[in-house]
């Protein structure tokens, strides 16, 4: 009895746990689809889903857009402002549109890949 009570207290946690941490990711990837994928629904963006910005099995791996985009959007601040939907909404904005201005390793900046329908992280 004692072990399955543990077994579903564990259980419970990694469900809250795994619940908070996408919380702050899930606005990132809303504003993100909005901004460069609204309307034209660029099947590569949407194919790609999270691999716009992350590489390999774990979330915590980003491609070199994903860590250009990680220079100006965080949880952390995220969750400082998040209540008010627009300085979030604008927090989000900002931190893209940064990122747009970075250099990728082909030379030609984050924003320009976007704007010519390429993934920014690569393939």
């Amino acid at each position: 009895m004692k072990k399955v009570c543990v077994c579903l207290l564990l259980m419970l946690v990694a469900v809250v746990w795994s619940m908070q941490s996408a919380s702050a990711i899930q606005p990132f990837a809303k504003e993100w689809t909005a901004k460069y994928n609204a309307g034209d629904k660029n099947a590569a963006f949407t194919e790609a889903k999270c691999n716009v910005c992350h590489a390999g099995e774990s979330k915590k791996m980003r491609n070199e857009y994903g860590k250009a985009v990680g220079k100006y959007l965080s949880k952390k601040a995220y969750s400082e402002v998040k209540e008010d939907e627009a300085a979030a909404k604008k927090y989000i904005e900002e931190g893209l549109s940064k990122a747009e201005g970075e250099k990728s390793a082909s030379g030609k900046s984050y924003g320009e890949l976007i704007k010519a329908g390429k993934l920014p992280g690569g393939a």
